[in-house]
């Protein structure tokens, strides 16, 4: 019998996958995820990590498993210093092809939750407090070093990811994107609370020149389920698959491995009659473009 979920698996590029060493719980260590991959015949996966880079990470990893395509990156969160163009330069000569805008240290996430963390997930160690991480100045307008960020990025063509700001932040990363020529930009989680929007929305951002990213973990992770696939399924026909593609951002403990849980969503689209084309898009084409593997 021909298994469409496992095929749309092969080759596939899982643009957010959490793994060991991290400082929330992650029992999947980097090892550990090779060889998943290595059995479900994913193509290659980013590492992201909330508060550090993962571009050694990923280097060491493709000495041991060279058939494998990991990609390393970073998250411009506190620990790392921010939005700070230097850091960005260095990550991207390093390696790093794709760079995520604050995550859970952003004023948007600290506002949102209450929490520079996820209520969802617990550390192992308190952290010191700090101000939300913005792209914006009193003003309301980018900062200096946002706009350094972004134009480095788009010099090394590599693949900027909004994180966790603000709908009104990520309006404004999209326009400088477009000044200054950044193909690579992807809307992370559109379909995640604090960064979800609806088809009205999404359709702007695309039209703006944005990839946007659906990620299973809302659907196949019980410390983040927010919907069913018969929810999402909508969503992904209306775009075709076009400027869409799917992400695990698995890695909690209690949820499947990365590729068993895109497998596990890939599979109840179909059941809801998403277009099989439309997926391959999502789980192949588009981020083997974004992340320069095409």
């Amino acid at each position: 019998m021909r298994r469409r979920d496992l095929e749309l698996v092969r080759g596939a590029v899982d643009m957010h996958a959490h793994s060991a060493p991290s400082l929330f719980p992650r029992p999947v260590t980097d090892q550990d995820l090779g060889r998943f991959a290595l059995d479900y015949g994913l193509r290659g996966f980013v590492l992201k990590d909330h508060d550090s880079a993962t571009f050694h990470r990923a280097a060491s990893l493709k000495r041991s498993m060279p058939e494998l395509d990991p990609i390393g990156a970073i998250v411009l969160n506190r620990s790392v210093g921010g939005i700070d163009p230097y850091v960005v330069e260095a990550a991207l000569q390093y390696g790093a092809r794709v760079v995520w805008m604050p995550t859970n240290h952003s004023k948007h996430h600290d506002d949102y939750y209450g929490t520079p963390d996820y209520p969802q997930l617990g550390r192992r160690q308190s952290q010191l407090p700090g101000p939300g991480v913005t792209v914006l100045d009193g003003d309301g307008r980018l900062t200096g070093e946002a706009k350094a960020a972004i134009r480095l990025v788009a010099d090394a063509d590599a693949c900027l990811c909004t994180g966790h700001l603000s709908l009104e932040e990520t309006r404004l990363v999209i326009a400088e994107a477009n000044r200054v020529g950044l193909e690579k930009l992807l809307v992370t989680h559109v379909n995640l609370s604090l960064t979800k929007y609806d088809l009205d929305v999404q359709r702007e951002l695309v039209a703006s020149g944005a990839y946007l990213e659906i990620v299973a973990a809302t659907c196949v992770s019980p410390l983040f389920q927010e919907q069913t696939p018969a929810e999402l399924a909508p969503i992904i026909d209306a775009h075709a698959g076009e400027r869409l593609i799917l992400s695990s951002d698995l890695g909690q403990a209690s949820g499947p491995p990365h590729p068993e849980g895109m497998r596990m969503l890939l599979h109840s689209l179909l059941d809801e009659g998403v277009d099989y084309g439309a997926l391959e898009k999502m789980t192949k084409e588009n981020p083997a473009f974004l992340t320069g593997l095409d």
